[in-house]
């Protein structure tokens, strides 16, 4: 894979994130050490070697990668514009890459990534999917995914896909290839590699005790709601394999845990009714078994 080609996509996703994404603008430098990383990298990969301050300011901004030998891509009968996209045989391993001055590189099981990362159907990720066709020639399409499936067998993940409509509005992207319709897509190609932006602007919802009774869908119960303006978004942490609110951002392997104190103590600080007992929805998102 071209270093260009990285960086281009990164501006592309950077350009396109909605509300949904922080991810990473310009990397040369992080995006070409992203590319080595996936072209050196196997089924046992190792963790990144930098890591942040044990406390720092803000979390580092990712960009995703998993990259897979072949393909396929159906519609989905009965919903205009959806699809289904196979992509066979890759890694396992979902690579990550920060852009400067943090640099970090490494690698998430891609099971523990796709429970992790948050695929909510009104808050979906943006990614570019980039195929080589059976006639040689490489073709891009920019989307938004839903519903992931991992099955380690091939290891395989497939994904229900829409086209992101709004890429036509990004300028200076750098792109040599205008980004196609997934319907033009061949239905079955080759190599194939999928590029997917950083972790969703959620709110915090502060909810009574230990979450246990809290319904996802209807928002209740709650004693209030921290707004995501407030830490900054969300932010990638490699050694939960989740998403953490960036501001303020604890670093190392005990840093979800630490994060979900800091976050319950604002709950309680804030709202009267949280009576000292109230739980930070989301943070963590894939630690425990009540997320």
């Amino acid at each position: 894979m071209d270093p260009n080609r990285f960086d281009s996509i990164s501006k592309l996703l950077a350009s396109r994130r909605l509300s949904r994404r922080r991810v990473v603008a310009e990397a040369a430098t992080g995006i070409a050490a992203g590319a080595a990383a996936v072209a050196g990298l196997h089924t046992e990969a190792a963790a990144q070697e930098a890591t942040p301050a044990p406390h720092a300011d803000h979390g580092p901004a990712m960009l995703f990668v998993q990259s897979f030998n072949s393909g396929s891509i159906a519609p989905i009968a009965g919903e205009e514009g959806r699809y289904t996209v196979t992509l066979d045989h890759g890694l396992g391993q979902t690579v990550y890459f920060s852009d400067r001055p943090d640099r970090i590189v490494g690698a998430s099981a891609t099971d523990k990534f796709l429970n992790g990362l948050g695929f909510t159907p009104d808050n979906p990720p943006n990614a570019a999917l980039v195929i080589e066709s059976a006639s040689g020639t490489t073709d891009l399409a920019v989307v938004e995914l839903f519903t992931p499936t991992f099955d380690p067998s091939g290891p395989t993940v497939t994904y229900e896909m829409v086209d992101l409509r709004q890429w036509e509005e990004s300028h200076e992207t750098g792109l040599a290839e205008v980004p196609n319709d997934l319907g033009n897509l061949e239905p079955t190609f080759g190599t194939a590699h999928l590029f997917i932006d950083d972790c969703p602007d959620w709110d915090i919802v502060c909810v009574p005790d230990d979450g246990s009774g809290y319904n996802p869908e209807t928002k209740t119960p709650q004693a209030g709601i921290i707004p995501a303006s407030e830490h900054d978004g969300w932010c990638y942490d490699w050694n939960a394999d989740t998403c953490m609110p960036c501001a303020p951002w604890f670093a190392g392997s005990e840093g979800w845990n630490l994060a979900r104190i800091y976050w319950a103590d604002q709950c309680n600080r804030r709202f009267a009714v949280c009576e000292d007992d109230c739980f930070p929805w989301g943070v963590c998102l894939g630690c425990t078994s009540s997320m």
